[in-house]
């Protein structure tokens, strides 16, 4: 029919403008559905009908859009004979809210009705009004009404609608959603926290006023343990030694111990040459740790009195303390000499082996100690 060939030009013309639109992020092309009643003039021999309602558009800004919109009734008159009505319409929409947003909306534009067997076959005024339901800048449904003033017949028809709109093109995100802003480029020369490095160049923008910066504007650490110098409780600490957040060494303890072991020979309380630097690694121990003290045994074989023994044995440990005191001197009252006599065997009277081994002077001297990491 020559109603449906004009809106197929119509929709054609729409989609070659939809293809030459600009990059307005509510332009493009509108589709939309709806289901609408029409109420017919009292003149016009028609019942009341209703059936789909199809629309095809330009939405060219956020308030303006060019729209056209086709239905096809199968109504019946009065006299109930079948009756096949055509309307299509052209025309103009103006929104009060921007696209997106929920609004309010008014139609103007013409129309044209064609109908079999012939009731009506003229042209219409139509104007409406509306509220859109925005469901983001693409989709929205739409509640309205429109009146049809046909031209000659001097009749309006009325027709109340809902129906659904979807936007080909613009954005889908919702207006309540604000553009991102593209951070501030900084000033070639603006030094914002006033450490001599400017904005460009600075790595570390926030250092406290007052502290020294390297040449990345980052604080300095000059003993490189990770600890600023503005906190670092305790400069210099050596390269790779472990630190607390202060800057300060970590505090290890530990237990520290040493033997001595001099032997003697038969009937004997003389030192032998021998034994001088194992005396002197004893030494150097109580100096390292002056809080340490030494009980230094004397002992003897099974050969002889018991009671020899006893007084030999304690003139073997006096020897080691006095050597201790006047070849190294270590502060006499930090050493003790005592003589165990044969009571302590370390291995079998019965061989000489066994017996050199008993003859002997032993000390071990134990400390608790803390240290750094």
């Amino acid at each position: 029919m020559k109603l449906f060939k004009y809106l197929i030009i119509s929709a054609l013309s729409f989609s070659t403008l939809n293809a030459n639109a600009s990059d307005n992020e509510s332009s493009g092309l509108l589709v939309s559905v709806g289901y609408g009643k029409y109420a017919f003039d009292n003149t016009i021999d028609l019942l009341e009908e209703e059936d789909l309602i199809l629309g095809l558009g330009y939405q060219i800004n956020d308030h303006w859009s060019i729209e056209l919109d086709y239905t096809k009734l199968d109504a019946q008159s009065y006299s109930l004979v079948d009756t096949e009505v055509e309307f299509g319409s052209i025309f103009g929409e103006y929104r009060f809210d921007k696209k997106g947003d929920n609004s309010w909306y008014l139609r103007m534009g013409l129309g044209s009705y064609e109908s079999v067997p012939a009731t009506m076959d003229d042209s219409a005024l139509k104007l409406g009004f509306g509220y859109d339901i925005a469901l983001n800048n693409k989709a929205s449904f739409v509640l309205g009404t429109d009146a049809h003033f046909i031209d000659e017949m001097s009749d309006m028809n009325v027709v109340g609608y809902l129906g659904f709109k979807y936007l080909f093109g613009g954005s889908s995100a919702s207006r309540s959603q604000s553009p991102k802003k593209a951070p501030p480029v900084p000033s070639k020369h603006k030094d914002s926290d006033n450490d001599g490095i400017s904005d460009m160049q600075d790595k570390c923008p926030t250092t406290p006023a007052g502290v020294k910066v390297d040449a990345s504007g980052c604080e300095l650490d000059s003993d490189k343990d990770g600890v600023k110098d503005s906190q670092d409780q305790c400069a210099n600490t050596p390269a790779g030694a472990k630190v607390d957040d202060k800057g300060c060494r970590k505090m290890l303890t530990e237990n520290v111990s040493i033997t001595l072991n001099v032997k003697f020979a038969n009937n004997s309380d003389v030192i032998g040459d021998e034994y001088a630097n194992e005396i002197g690694r004893v030494a150097s121990f109580m100096r390292s740790y002056p809080d340490t003290s030494v009980v230094i045994e004397g002992h003897t074989d099974s050969r002889g009195a018991a009671t020899y023994n006893q007084q030999l044995s304690q003139k073997r440990a006096d020897a080691v303390r006095q050597f201790l005191i006047s070849r190294f001197d270590i502060d006499a009252s930090r050493v003790k000499s005592i003589g165990m006599g044969e009571a302590k065997p370390v291995a079998t009277n019965d061989t000489a082996e066994g017996r050199a081994a008993n003859r002997r002077v032993q000390a071990e001297i134990k400390t608790t100690v803390t240290k750094a990491q």
